[in-house]
């Protein structure tokens, strides 16, 4: 098995093992997530040596319509498949105590293969498949082992997403056979097919293929599914959803929307970075109104794939660059913000705001790990949210897209970024040092065990590492940009 298909093989195997081993199944996701992150490690290996510059591929001839088994993998997409693995393990451990059926750990391999899948795929119509088979998994964690209204949640998660990718379908589909009528050849290429004419269609293939990656980042007003599916969805699932799942949507959008599409996307990209502007602003307005934590972190990821949208709509390589660092860090705090509430509600069966208070006394680990991730999501200098977001907007303000003459859209990121404060910091307050209630459940709190201190502190090390020592990630990621900036 060669590298790059072992990177979505393995962790497809790992599932089939999971499924079959009854009892022992946490200890065969544990094996098979520890093989899937070395393997991504191993893969990105070369692409360090050579500071991001590398590409690796695999596959070839094409086979009925032009449909082939084809891979390739650059810095972005190889940080993608680390990020994954990554998080799948982190997964795995904090699911470990969980009394949980085969099926649960069988689903989360599942989902990192179908997601490396995606990451992966050279050719358009595997890029597809895998995109379309990363629904089934996470609809059945949503569905199976969520909270109370977990099927609703789970059925409005697969019909917006599905309902989406039919769009990209048919956008793909027109490009497909724009590029036969003009050269007739069969491909799903996607090298082959960036440069076809679609003439006066292009505005309008750049439309499907934006509601097709739209719905998964989400963009307004295609995100409603998200709150209730991260509500709904265990601790875990809510790490996958928000780490690697939005991510697709951004990744689509680069790695496929804009090079397909290049005229059409420069014609509407002031729409879009409007669009993205005001996905930053809406979620942190909408968080700042909810009662329940998990869907106030759910509120602002899409406030944070706001950020990432203004850095790729700006069109320099700046905003790129920190667009793709940017999903990184927000795998990495959102996860353990997502984990954390997780542990909270193991314990007291309650996530309300109102429902705490005082928690700093009763669960000082918890609250330690608690405020260092709402510092680094809210882009505290020193720390990984700072550094994305920084250069999303410092892009934004270079861009040529501006409005009467000023950065119009840094400015709109700008107001995200003071009001991801207004909603984080309160809730940390009111949670851990305000004074308890009449009906606070903070005496059920207990605080956190080795096992899940060891998750956050490697968590927290590489907001940390990220924060301090940002060159490493950038130099990996920003190679892969530059063309998509020429």
């Amino acid at each position: 098995m060669s590298l790059l298909t072992s990177l979505w093989a393995v962790p497809a195997l790992g599932a089939a093992a999971c499924a079959l081993s009854g009892r022992a199944a946490r200890w065969t996701a544990l094996v098979f997530s520890l093989a899937a992150l070395g393997l991504s490690m191993a893969a990105l290996r070369p692409i360090l040596v050579s500071h991001g510059a590398g590409l690796l591929v695999e596959g070839g001839a094409s086979g009925l319509f032009g449909i082939s088994y084809s891979l390739s993998a650059d810095g972005l997409s190889l940080a993608l498949v680390a990020l994954t693995a990554f998080l799948n393990l982190i997964c795995a451990f904090a699911s470990w105590e969980l009394e949980v059926p085969a099926g649960y750990w069988a689903a989360f391999q599942a989902l990192a293969a179908a997601v490396n899948g995606v990451f992966l795929a050279r050719d358009l119509f595997l890029f597809y498949v895998f995109w379309e088979a990363s629904l089934i998994p996470m609809f059945f964690i949503i569905g199976l082992w969520g909270s109370d209204n977990r099927r609703k949640a789970a059925l409005k998660f697969f019909l917006f997403t599905f309902t989406g990718s039919i769009f990209m379908l048919l956008a793909l589909l027109a490009v497909v056979i724009a590029h036969q009528r003009a050269t007739g050849v069969w491909t799903w290429s996607l090298p082959e097919l960036t440069g076809t004419d679609l003439g006066a269609g292009a505005p309008w293939i750049l439309l499907a293929l934006m509601a097709g990656f739209g719905v998964k980042v989400p963009m307004v007003p295609l995100h409603t599914w998200l709150p209730d599916a991260h509500t709904e969805a265990p601790a875990a699932g809510s790490v996958m959803l928000a780490g690697v799942m939005l991510k697709m949507g951004v990744y689509g959008i680069i790695r496929v929307a804009l090079p397909l599409v290049p005229g059409a996307a420069a014609a509407w990209m002031p729409i879009l970075a409007l669009l993205a502007g005001v996905n930053a602003v809406y979620g942190a307005l909408c968080a700042m109104a909810q009662t329940d934590l998990k869907r106030l972190i759910a509120y602002s990821s899409i406030a944070h794939l706001g950020f990432c949208l203004i850095g790729v709509f700006s069109g320099t390589a700046q905003g790129l660059a920190g667009a793709a660092l940017l999903m990184i860090n927000h795998g990495v705090t959102t996860g353990a913000l997502f984990l954390l509430v997780g542990f909270l509600y193991e314990r007291a069966h309650r996530r309300g705001l109102s429902d705490f208070g005082a928690l700093a006394t009763r669960a000082p680990r918890m609250a330690f790990f608690f405020g260092f991730s709402i510092l680094a999501s809210i882009g505290l200098p020193g720390l990984n949210g700072f550094v994305g977001e920084f250069m999303c907007l410092s892009g934004a303000a270079q861009s040529p897209i501006l409005f009467g003459g000023l950065p119009f859209y840094a400015l709109i990121g700008a107001i995200g970024v003071t009001l991801a404060a207004a909603y984080a910091l309160p809730a940390f307050q009111s949670v851990f040092w305000a004074a308890e209630g009449p009906n606070s459940v903070s005496p059920k709190v207990f605080d956190l065990g080795g096992r899940e201190s060891a998750i956050l502190w490697t968590l927290c090390a590489l907001m940390l590492w990220i924060g301090l020592a940002p060159q490493p990630w950038l130099a990996t990621l920003a190679p892969s940009l530059q063309g998509l900036v020429r």
